[in-house]
């Protein structure tokens, strides 16, 4: 019976260590990063599968979308002027706050007056400020009292990233796995504010917005166009690479820069813009502090099992990224057990509608 035992138990360890290598196919293995990626995958896909089995069953295939027509758009401004692709409307309570974040001269009064008009951003707001991933101290029970301990900018951002990333979570997507694609943006989210907290690179919580945010372009080519979505997914699987190298193959552009226009035609924050844009610009991110953040948070989420549910492989870290942040591999074992502590917590807080 032992000798039964032991021998699933190494077939479960052979499976979990093939799959993760599939995860890091496209990956750098002489990159330390990589490297503590890798081994942590290792044991966590080890023990899902031991626990959570189904998870790793083969998914149905997606038989009512219609194929591709194989017509490729001219650029990203083309795609998003086609009829099949509708943004959602930017809602009165998304605007009065960009006003507000827009110009200096804003109170926390104006901030709190425009929160207080929507129960729903009240509660987000409050929910986000008596999380562990702000850390801040006692309850707090008001909008008032977080744009008072936050600051105006900060709150506003947090307020406006809220607003922004709640017109994603409400249409249901058969294609896009939409509870996974709002995980990996949260944790995104917590990363990038760690990450930034960690490397010292100033205030931590707009990086939290921007990973937020960052996916905005994914979840249009989804919510949009299926049956390209699908012809992604099948090229990704079919060739064995990443989602990010297929849509560059279909589209001639990605979905990061598809987001970047997105995020600038509604006149979010440059920060936000840049983040969107640039997290798989590999030019971009050598000098651009947001784009190189949210381009390694993006990877470590999917890394650490925060993943979207596409293309099981996730593409390469970037080395200039990890340059231009300047975080150590011992400053990152030493914040994995944080970083998923944070994330789960935020997931618990924000689930309890």
């Amino acid at each position: 019976m032992t000798t039964t035992i032991q021998a699933i138990d190494s077939e479960i360890k052979e499976a979990a260590d093939k799959y993760a290598e599939e995860i890091f196919r496209q990956s750098d293995n002489n990159c330390e990063f990589v490297s503590i990626l890798k081994s942590d995958a290792q044991k966590r896909i080890y023990h899902d599968m031991i626990n959570y089995p189904d998870e790793f069953k083969d998914k149905p295939k997606l038989l009512n979308v219609e194929p591709w027509n194989g017509k490729k758009p001219l650029g990203p401004k083309d795609f998003l002027n086609k009829k099949a692709v509708v943004l959602p409307s930017l809602p009165q309570i998304l605007i009065q706050i960009k006003r507000v974040v827009n110009n200096p001269a804003s109170t926390a009064d104006d901030l709190v007056s425009v929160i207080n008009k929507d129960p729903k951003l009240v509660a987000s707001i409050l929910r986000l400020a008596n999380s562990e991933a702000f850390d801040l101290s006692g309850t707090i029970d008001t909008p008032s009292k977080a744009v008072a301990l936050l600051g105006v900018q900060k709150a506003g951002l947090l307020a406006l990233g809220t607003v922004s990333f709640s017109m994603f979570k409400k249409s249901k997507i058969a294609v896009l796995e939409l509870e996974k694609f709002w995980q990996h943006s949260i944790a995104c989210g917590i990363i990038a504010q760690e990450i930034a907290r960690t490397a010292k690179l100033g205030d931590p919580d707009p990086f939290f917005v921007s990973g937020l945010l960052h996916d905005i372009g994914l979840h249009i080519i989804f919510e949009s166009e299926r049956n390209l979505a699908v012809e992604i997914l099948r090229l990704a699987d079919a060739k064995q690479i990443s989602f990010y190298d297929a849509e560059m193959e279909v589209l001639g552009f990605n979905h990061a820069v598809l987001g970047g226009v997105i995020s600038q035609d509604w006149e979010l924050p440059p920060n936000l813009v840049r983040a969107a844009a640039g997290h798989h610009d590999p030019e971009i991110i050598k000098t651009d502090l947001e784009a190189a953040v949210i381009h390694v948070a993006d990877y470590f989420a999917r890394a650490l099992g925060y993943e979207l549910g596409l293309s099981l492989i996730i593409g390469d870290l970037n080395k200039d990224a990890l340059k231009t942040i300047g975080i150590t591999p011992f400053q990152f074992i030493e914040l994995i057990p944080r970083l998923r502590l944070l994330i789960d917590e935020t997931l618990k807080t924000l689930n309890s509608d």
